[in-house]
């Protein structure tokens, strides 16, 4: 199998902030982490395919000199088998499920906060280009709005009679 390291992280036309470089290197990590256990995975699971082709093979052999004797011998280790696997079957499946969880959750966690970085870098960039963000400019919709409501208000309101002047 051919293995691939990363030296250095590739070079990006646009400056990305130190908080999500690091962010996006640990991913980076943890995806070759990944990566390393899934061949070792793979390779158990070869070794264990092949030494159940040898033993699929002696089956058959053992079969072709005495059928019965291997009839006899199946039920038997069927039983066996059966009781292994009714005892088994839940604990794989719950610790493949909650390996499964825990990366959703941590993958989950770790996109929160790189959206956060990236929601933080995004409006310091807008200030300094005096750009309002979107909650100030909903801030200064809202104001306005009320602004505007009093000033119906005021219009809908009767005006007070003005005072006479008396003639000197």
């Amino acid at each position: 199998m051919k293995t691939t390291a990363r030296k250095t992280s590739p070079k990006l036309p646009f400056h990305v902030p130190a908080p999500v470089e690091k962010v996006l290197k640990t991913a980076g990590h943890q995806f070759d982490a990944f990566s390393l256990k899934a061949k070792s995975v793979a390779a158990q699971t070869e070794k264990k395919v092949k030494v159940a082709a040898r033993d699929l093979k002696k089956t058959g052999q053992s079969l072709a000199r005495d059928p019965r004797a291997f009839a006899l011998d199946v039920m038997e280790s069927g039983r066996d088998f059966g009781h292994m696997l009714r005892t088994n079957a839940g604990k794989v499946g719950g610790d493949v499920q909650v390996q499964v969880q825990k990366a959703g959750a941590e993958a989950a966690r770790r996109a929160e906060g790189l959206a956060k970085t990236v929601e933080t870098a995004v409006e310091k960039g807008l200030h300094s280009l005096n750009v309002p963000t979107r909650k100030e400019l909903r801030s200064l919709s809202a104001k306005v709005d009320g602004l505007g409501k009093k000033i119906d208000e005021l219009k809908a309101r009767k005006p007070a009679r003005t005072a006479r002047r008396t003639p000197r």
